[in-house]
Order: structure tokens, then sequence, then C-alpha cells
């Protein structure tokens, strides 16, 4: 599978939210009784929405809205499926990378 710049540029968070899909996780909310969370929770959706249209996880299947403090916001996302060949692709080329780097 050939991967783009833009699939080999994603930062640590992305690759990490992808480890967490590769090892079987559907279903990403905010930490409970932590208030700070719900903001930080919305850049994670952000990102699982990049993954998804770069072809790098199956479909997002839902999104739960919420009403906080006067404006709507997400506090869950829930995916179809895993990870996309692309998406496995790319895992494959990022631990082959970090075990050139070790060696």
């Amino acid at each position: 599978m050939k991967l783009t710049a833009k699939d080999l540029s994603l930062d640590l968070t992305a690759l990490e939210l992808l480890r967490e899909v590769e090892r079987g996780k559907r279903v990403f909310e905010p930490e409970e009784g932590v208030p700070e969370s719900l903001d930080r929770f919305q850049e994670q959706v952000k990102l699982l929405r990049t993954l998804e249209t770069r072809g790098l996880i199956a479909e997002i299947s839902g999104l739960n809205m919420a009403r906080v403090a006067g404006k709507s916001v997400i506090d869950k996302v829930r995916l179809r499926g895993g990870l996309t060949e692309r998406g496995k692709a790319l895992l494959v080329h990022t631990d082959a990378g970090s075990n050139e780097r070790m060696a």
C-alpha cells in the first residue's frame, strides 16, 4: 500500500488514536469527572474525523451531541469498524521506522 506524505506526517497523538483503534476501541468519550476533558475531547473528535477522511479508520457511525454551558459539543464518538488497510499499513511503517531507530 502506498502511503502519502500526509499519512506519514501524522503526529504522536494521531498515531496513539490509531493504536487504540487497532486494540479494539470503538467508543471514545471524554474522561469522567475532569471538567476540562470535554474541551480536549473536541480536539480528539476532530482528529478522529481527519483519520476517517484520510481513510485510516473505518467510518464514524455515531456522534452524540450534548448541550454544555449554552453550546453544543460532542460527548461520544462510535466507530463502525477498526483500521482500514491504509491505517494498518501506516502502523506497520511507523513500527518499522521506530525499530530502525532503535537498532
